[in-house]
């Protein structure tokens, strides 16, 4: 496990990850696109990405359930071939109709990279280097997420969208196939930890236990937190602190950019600490308390944009700590499915979040959209607390 293959391992799997989230973003810079060459409106368009969470969340658990009992390296493969094809689908599409269709078949497809992915970097990297290891692997996310917008957009200016997103798809086959042709690095574990009868009865009620329930809380409350932050940010600085939507957009850029580099520090942090339940309590206060003065300070556009960076700093600094605390309360054979089931906390606090901080836009109580985001936090910090105290009590070293 030492040498060279953690870092093939560490590698492969990200690439994966990238690939992920730059597919699944294909739909929001797409959006005037589509209204004008399928005749539809935004509401339609809405009803495309709901389809595809649905999907999600409606599999997610089944898939990390399927990741447990077969090699999660065949499981991420096939759903990246899904996610792919459903892209070059999409491409294809010439009704509204085949829109959904493709799209449902997206959100099957996203299901497989948090129970596969986390399962064999578990297995597959040295505990002192996992932290690490999980800070890569979202950060190849968030590069995804940031690549997506740019190379829609110059394809809608300079190519043909079409053939924009069937290229994507072919470049996600070609990544499946360079997993195919390494899978051999791609372990799982499997067998490792076969135990008593008591604990495999245990682990059929894993997602059950008190201590993944608390952190299946914390998955949703911060996705409530975030999602309702980041998808009104720019509205909300413009109704707020009259700061221009386009120049507002930017500000998107600028916490998800502090927050990819926030996750490769906390990468880092977390290798070297057993504690991470003080490193995310740390990074979700900074985060809390830079998203309420977001709201409650009067100063120029320069303080808030500070603000949003030192927010989304905290915010990443927090993630392989996060991942870690879930793995602690795992046992090993289970840990597609209890990703899988923290992947349902994120969809569940997707579904939430959207028309709870609209209801506050809509109603002229703009600055409670900052106030409500940072109390999800503060109170996610009662969840870590918890899963810590329960570890305590049972003996389990932190």
């Amino acid at each position: 496990m030492r040498g060279r293959r953690p870092v093939r391992v560490v590698a492969l799997v990200s690439l994966g990850h990238l690939t992920n989230h730059l597919i699944v973003m294909v739909v929001p810079p797409l959006v005037v696109t589509w209204v004008e060459d399928f005749a539809i409106d935004y509401t339609a368009i809405g009803v495309i990405m709901a389809v595809t969470a649905i999907t999600s969340a409606v599999s997610v658990v089944p898939v990390g359930i399927l990741t447990d009992r077969v090699p999660a390296r065949h499981v991420l493969i096939a759903g990246l071939c899904v996610l792919s094809l459903s892209v070059i689908g999409l491409g294809f599409a010439q009704s509204y109709v085949e829109l959904l269709v493709w799209a449902a078949f997206m959100g099957l497809g996203n299901t497989v990279f948090h129970p596969c992915g986390y399962t064999i970097l578990s297995a597959g990297v040295p505990k002192q280097w996992l932290g690490r290891a999980f800070s890569v692997h979202t950060f190849a996310g968030y590069a995804g997420f940031a690549l997506t917008p740019a190379f829609i957009g110059l394809s809608v200016l300079y190519w043909d969208w079409r053939s924009a997103l069937i290229a994507m798809g072919l470049a996600g086959l070609a990544v499946a196939a360079t997993m195919t042709l390494n899978r051999d690095i791609l372990v799982d574990g499997r067998g490792t930890d076969s135990g008593d009868r008591d604990r495999r009865r245990e682990r059929r009620t894993i997602l059950l236990t008190l201590p993944v329930q608390m952190c299946f809380a914390f998955f949703f409350l911060t996705t409530i937190a975030y999602w309702g932050f980041d998808s009104f940010l720019p509205a909300s600085l413009f109704e707020h602190h009259g700061i221009p939507e386009t120049l507002g957009t930017f500000a998107l850029t600028v916490f998800f950019g502090f927050s990819a580099v926030g996750i490769l520090i906390g990468g880092v942090i977390a290798d070297r600490t057993t504690r991470h339940d003080l490193t995310a309590t740390g990074g979700f206060v900074i985060a809390a308390t830079c998203i309420f003065l977001v709201g409650d300070v009067a100063g120029g556009t320069a303080t808030i944009f500070v603000l949003i960076a030192i927010a989304g700093l905290g915010a990443g600094v927090v993630t392989p700590s996060r991942d870690l605390i879930v793995r602690r309360v795992t046992p090993p054979s289970e840990t597609g499915k209890v990703f899988a089931f923290m992947t349902l906390g994120m969809d569940a606090g997707t579904f939430i979040a959207p028309p709870l901080f609209g209801i506050l836009m809509d109603g002229g109580h703009v600055v409670w959209l900052f106030r409500l985001a940072a109390i999800m936090l503060i109170c996610s910090v009662l969840t870590v607390t918890a899963t810590q105290h329960i570890h305590r009590h049972r003996g389990v070293p932190a």
